[in-house]
This record gives C-alpha cells, structure tokens and sequence, in this order.
C-alpha cells in the first residue's frame, strides 16, 4: 500500500475546469486499488479538512491578495502584483507542510498550480519526499497559463511572463518526475529547459481519466434520422478555444442540411461571438452536460488555436461514440490520431475546416465511425488504467530515493 498526497488548485465539488475532475478520478481510483490517499487544495474560507469518497481533503487558505474568481474586480496593475508576489507565498508553504506531517504520505504529486505556489515542493523536498508533478497547463512558463496572447499562440516566453514565473524556474528542480497529459506539453516544457534534471525514463506522458456520466457500455445514441447533420462544440466561448474560428467555417458551408450546436457559457457580452453565427443554422444552449450534447450531434469540433494539452471533450465525445474534428494542436493529434489527417486541420485556419466539415456532410451520417472505433482510446483512460501507471511511476521514485533522503523522510514525519 502507498500514501499518495495530490496537490492542485482546486478539488470538487468546487471545479473551474478539467484539472480537479481527473485529479479526483485519479484520487479515487487509486482508493479503490487499496491505497491511501488525500488530497491538498486552496479555498476561499478558512482551514477544512473531509473525507471525500474515500480521499481525505485538505482545503488550505490561500494566502493570496484574493481569490482568483475577484481576478475582474481589480485593475492591471494589482493582477500583476498578485501575480509576482504569488510566487514567494511561504504561507501556503507552511500550509503545506502541515498536511504532509499530519498525512504522512510516501509520494507527493502535484497538478495544476496556477494559483499555488511552487514552495510547496519545497516542503516536500525539506521532507525528503519525491514529488512527481504533472503538466496540465503552461503556469510555470507564462503568466495566463496558457501561452496564447492576443488572439495569437505564443513561440517564445514574453519578458513580463519570465518575471512572473522567474522562481517556478528554479523550484522545479525539486520535482523528482514529470509527466505530460499529452505528448506536446511536455515536449514544450523540456524545449524551454524545463525539467532537464530529470532522468528520461520519469519523463512519461499519461493521459487524463474520463467517464461521462450518463454514458457506460449499455449507452444507445439516440438516432438523428430525418434530422439535418448537426455538428457541436462544447466548452468555454472564447478565442483561444478556436470559436470564432468555427463560426467563420461554419459561415463557409451551404447555407442548408446542417446545423451546429454550441454549448458553454461566453467569457464576457462585451467579448460576444455571437454576432458572427448571425443567419446561421447555429443554436446557442448555454451550459448543458456532455451527455445532453452528444445525444443531438454527429460530430464534436474542438477547434483550439492554444496548444490545448489534452481537451476532456475529446475522451468524452469519444465515449460516447461521437467522432471529433479537430485543430492539429496541443494534445489534440494525440486523441485523433496524428496520421488521420480527415479528421484534423490546422489551428485557425477555417477554411481548412470548412473542408473537413464539408467532406464528412458529402460521406454522410451513415458512415461515421462509432464507439467500436474509440475503444482503444477510452480503454487507455478508464480511471483504473490512468492509476496504475502512475503507481508505477509512484514505486519508480521512490526506488531512485537516496538513502539519506528517506532518513529525512522518516526522520521529519516521525516515522
């Protein structure tokens, strides 16, 4: 049996994207393989500890000039602040270090860190524990996470994102093993010299868990006979996410026997989309589940132009048996397959698109592939699978430990 200790922004019920859905897959899954494991998060309130379905939570103060949902509250300059200053947080450190010694865990593995600071691993390190950390956004090289700025990918860090991230350059050298959910990200990483300390058999990509709910072997797609080919998008409305580039598409095809579906919620009015699906058969649903998306469409677009590590939507639709078009982008060639060029096209590019979108209206509905086309991936990213390769990434780490490290382990945690 192992301790496992997860670290990441954000831990349900309280959810703000993928990062906290498959770190608690992850959690759980590695309960129900007979292992001890809990879970460090940040909240908006004071110091909590429970007991979620099997994983023990530790909700810490975050220590912040303020909680990241105020971020449009304040100006420029006190984001910009908050930001540098993030980076120095010793109290979430302490914070930190107080779950270590109360859990007592064996192998320490953080996630998403956008609003935690990276002096968590060094309390860990102080403890002569190993931390595997895994990349689900750009947080340590850019100051939005995700190295897109003004309507643009980013190819190089930008002078103000090296000073927000200047000690996340230096702290992860205390990370013993990385791993990427998709093949890009981390290559990205270890390109930006990131991670360069670690030996090359604990650089590993392992992509995220997904189970949908609602959606399980005796799932039946309801039939679209009789209706238009309807095509869909799920997720948040902004740029980055490739929307606008699927609405100038969209604008492209015949101006009959489609429709497009887009649910999720618009970052701003003032940042609308919406004037560009006008006399279009587009329909807006706001926020809907998976399931009640993937009942009414054929196909899922997930057109980003930011190097998306790995999109849950993909998995999801996947599961469900729903065939994605996507941008060749981030982690996305990694779900489609990097060869299977019907089904990708270049990030922001519309009319390349417009294409591929075309091209499946003309094969029509009837020879689509399904669920039975998928299955290698939705098998690679049951829960179970997902858990144990990270055990063995867990037994690997802790195998590579000094001697004197695991006399400090046991020497700090009173072992």
């Amino acid at each position: 049996m192992t301790r496992i200790l997860h670290l990441s922004m954000l831990y349900p019920p309280h959810i703000m994207g993928g990062a906290e859905r498959s770190v608690a897959l992850l959690s759980e899954a590695l309960v129900a393989a007979g292992h001890e494991v809990a879970a460090a998060c940040i909240t908006p309130t004071g110091w909590k500890e429970e007991v979620r379905n099997g994983v023990k939570v530790y909700r810490m103060p975050h220590e912040t000039d303020f909680w990241p949902e105020e971020w449009p509250q304040h100006s420029v300059l006190e984001r910009g602040i908050r930001r540098f200053k993030q980076q120095f947080n010793t109290r979430i450190e302490a914070h930190f270090g107080r779950v270590i010694d109360d859990f007592k865990p064996d192998v320490v593995h953080t996630h998403s860190l956008l609003d935690v600071s990276t002096r968590v691993w060094l309390a860990a390190q102080a403890r002569g524990l190993p931390v595997v950390h895994t990349l689900r956004d750009f947080d340590l090289a850019c100051g939005n996470a995700a190295m897109f700025l003004h309507g643009k990918r980013c190819e190089k860090r930008h002078l103000k994102c090296q000073a927000f991230t200047f000690m996340k350059a230096v702290h992860h050298k205390a990370v013993d093993a990385v791993v990427g959910v998709g093949a890009g990200i981390l290559q990205s990483h270890l390109d930006m010299g990131y991670f360069q300390h670690v030996p090359e058999a604990r650089r590993r990509v392992i992509w995220n868990p997904a189970i949908v709910e609602g959606i399980d072997a005796d799932y039946v797609k309801p039939s679209l006979a009789g209706k238009p080919l309807t095509f869909g998008y799920l997720g948040r409305i902004n740029v980055e996410k490739g929307v606008g580039t699927l609405l100038e598409a969209a604008a492209r095809l015949p101006s009959r026997d489609w429709r497009l579906l887009i649910a999720g919620k618009e970052a701003s009015e003032s940042e609308s989309l919406k004037p560009l699906a006008e006399g279009l058969p587009v329909d807006w649903l706001g926020f809907v589940s998976p399931r009640e998306l993937f009942d009414q469409i054929d196909v899922l677009i997930v057109p980003s132009i930011w190097a998306e590590p790995l999109p849950r939507t993909i998995l999801e639709a996947y599961a469900a048996g729903v065939p994605v078009i996507g941008a060749d982008s981030g982690g996305i060639p990694d779900l489609i397959g990097a060869a299977n060029t019907d089904w990708l096209y270049p990030p922001g590019d519309a009319a390349a698109l417009a294409h591929r979108m075309a091209a499946v209206m003309a094969r029509g509905r009837g020879v689509l592939p399904g669920r039975p086309d998928f299955a290698h991936v939705v098998e690679a990213t049951t829960p179970a699978k997902v858990a144990a390769r990270y055990l063995n990434l867990y037994d690997e780490v802790r195998r590579a430990r000094k001697p004197q490290d695991l006399a400090r382990t046991e020497a700090a945690l009173g072992a």
